[in-house]
């Protein structure tokens, strides 16, 4: 699905906007000042391999949890983060 950008904000003055979805594939522009530009970036849906803290909403996130990341390779700067599978569901819908 194809939708019109979703922009969210994400930690750490982290601008995050949703290009393109489907149920398994997000592109996403990722602006991290002083640290890295994506203007167009693949991310896939997978099980989190660790803990960690959701891009978006700060929601702890444990690993087995259904979460976006980036799919680039080589692995980006951004390559850590990722976002719940969960808090996207009703953006998506809704767009």
């Amino acid at each position: 699905m194809t939708l019109e950008s979703i922009p969210l904000d994400g930690t750490n003055g982290v601008r995050i906007e949703i290009l393109e979805s489907s149920d398994t594939t997000l592109v996403i522009r990722w602006v991290e000042p002083g640290r890295c530009h994506y203007g167009e970036q693949r991310w896939r849906r997978r099980s989190a391999h660790t803990s960690g803290t959701c891009a978006v909403s700060r929601r702890k996130i444990r690993r087995g949890d259904a979460v976006f990341k980036p799919a680039e390779r080589p692995a980006p700067a951004n390559a850590s983060a990722m976002i719940c599978a969960d808090i996207l569901e009703p953006l998506l819908e809704a767009a």
